[in-house]
């Protein structure tokens, strides 16, 4: 008999209930990546990893509370995992608002939603997200760091039982499901037994916690409203709060920590993955793409000036980091704090400031120049033979002459920067950007009369634009 049969069966005995697999008719082994609320700071990313050879359904679930980077900092390490049998549902950053600010929450807590009714804000319609992955998982876990060492009895203020630190926690020691019982307490047990022997340090060891939610006289009655609570409760499935110490010396032991923990309650679910490595490494910029006036991207580096004209507008179309997850950019004066992929008008001197979760990771400014008008040309060809005006001038055709605008010449600005549109034109292509340099034009066909001067059909303007700010024009007057 295998260690797993013998485990299985003592486990058995020991009153776990084997729960079927609610992850069934899919293709195995394969993940899934599910996105709402994008490029919004409240974007939600959920794994689903399906293994395999079909078993139970782990769902762990990080950063609900934005301020405890040990715990969506461990999560995030499973999504790219290939699992040899069972499930996993990953959601690294329930609220990812909160991590960007460093705050327990924006919308008050999110872990105190689960009894809510009805959405009230994007916190409570992620809320039900949530419970829909728990109604397809058969164990849930929610990572936080707490503060403090919890204990059975009171030593100091750091070492007590109303701490959380080093914890796995529960919402009752049994719960019962009809006929069976959920053994919340024996399970927790033998995994902080495996989890402690990898632990040195005595001190870090972890604890179990629990809340008696539901009993009258508890102290921790403001639990009925968690996401534990709401798992087994409605959906009658094991769940834990696993809480490292806010007060650990380093942020990659909190990170080590939360994953001996899952990393055992996978194995007593049967759940066999390919462990990630714990190795934290100090998020950084690598670059940034910065897209000006939907024209080319310039790649930008951390603490680099990119200079452009008031009323330009910008776009950064990617972020290149050595973390792929938990990025954002905010654009200081407008927008939000996740301004990824968005297109604003910038009129002032202002900064683009890049996140890897709540750490900043770069900085490039904006610096606002003057448009210097000194010198403007318009470079035509008419029936063949190049000639040009300058802004403002005219150029003096026949009704039939073959035109083409060949390029506008501006002083100091390059011209992949700016659309030059001559109004009353259309070029016969599916999509027009109204840039009509390079197109042989008839003019007699130039027919678009309220484009025209006065509507008289006879001059029309040649406009050349920079986003939203006009820079120049130049006419051509039919004779």
């Amino acid at each position: 008999m295998t260690l797993r049969l013998i485990l299985i069966l003592v486990l058995t005995l020991a009153g776990f209930q084997p729960v079927f697999s609610k992850a069934g008719h899919v293709k195995r082994p394969s993940r899934e990546h599910l996105v709402y609320f994008k490029n919004t700071p409240n974007e939600l990313n959920v794994y689903k990893l399906y293994g395999r050879k079909d078993g139970k359904t782990v769902f762990i679930l990080g950063g609900i509370q934005g301020d405890e980077p040990g715990g969506f900092l461990s999560a995030d390490l499973y999504p790219d995992l290939v699992l040899e049998k069972g499930n996993l549902i990953v959601i690294p950053r329930a609220n990812f608002h909160s991590i960007i600010l460093n705050r327990r929450g924006v919308n008050g807590d999110m872990n105190r939603k689960f009894q809510n009714k009805h959405p009230k804000d994007v916190d409570d319609k992620i809320v039900e997200l949530i419970k829909q992955f728990m109604a397809e998982s058969d164990l849930f876990l929610n990572l936080h760091d707490g503060w403090g060492f919890y204990r059975d009895t009171y030593i100091d203020e750091l070492h007590n039982p109303h701490r959380f630190g080093q914890s796995v926690i529960a919402d009752a020691s049994f719960y019962v499901v009809g006929n069976d019982t959920i053994h919340l307490e024996k399970m927790a047990r033998w995994v902080i037994e495996k989890v402690n022997r990898k632990i040195q340090d005595k001190e870090h060891h972890f604890h179990f916690m629990n809340t008696r939610t539901g009993e009258p006289d508890t102290y921790f009655k403001e639990q009925r409203k968690s996401a534990t609570y709401f798992a087994l409760t409605k959906y009658k499935i094991p769940a834990f709060g696993i809480e490292t110490s806010k007060n650990l010396e380093s942020l990659e032991l909190k990170i080590r920590y939360h994953n001996y923990v899952i990393n055992e309650f996978l194995g007593l679910m049967g759940v066999e993955p390919e462990h990630p490595a714990i190795l934290y490494e100090p998020p950084r910029l690598i670059y940034a793409l910065l897209v000006v006036n939907g024209k080319y991207p310039n790649i930008v580096i951390d603490n680099s000036t990119v200079s452009i004209y008031r009323g330009d507008r910008i776009k950064i179309t990617h972020i290149e980091s050595n973390y792929p997850r938990g990025l954002s950019c905010d654009i200081l004066g407008v927008g939000t704090e996740q301004d990824f992929l968005k297109e604003f008008g910038v009129k002032d001197n202002t900064s683009i400031v890049f996140r890897k979760d709540n750490f900043k990771i770069g900085r490039v400014n904006i610096s606002i120049t003057n448009l210097k008008k000194d010198y403007i040309a318009f470079i035509f060809e008419v029936n063949g033979e190049k000639t040009s005006v300058f802004e403002n001038d005219t150029l003096f055709v026949k009704k039939g002459d073959k035109i083409r605008i060949l390029n506008v010449l501006v002083d100091g600005m390059s011209s992949s920067t700016f659309t030059v549109n001559l109004k009353g034109f259309v070029p016969d292509i599916p999509y027009n950007t109204g840039e009509d340099r390079g197109y042989l034009i008839d003019t007699a066909n130039l027919k678009w009369r309220k484009y025209s001067v006065y509507g008289q059909g006879k001059c029309y303007p040649v406009v050349v634009t920079r986003g939203s700010q006009e820079i120049a024009r130049a006419y051509v007057r039919i004779r």
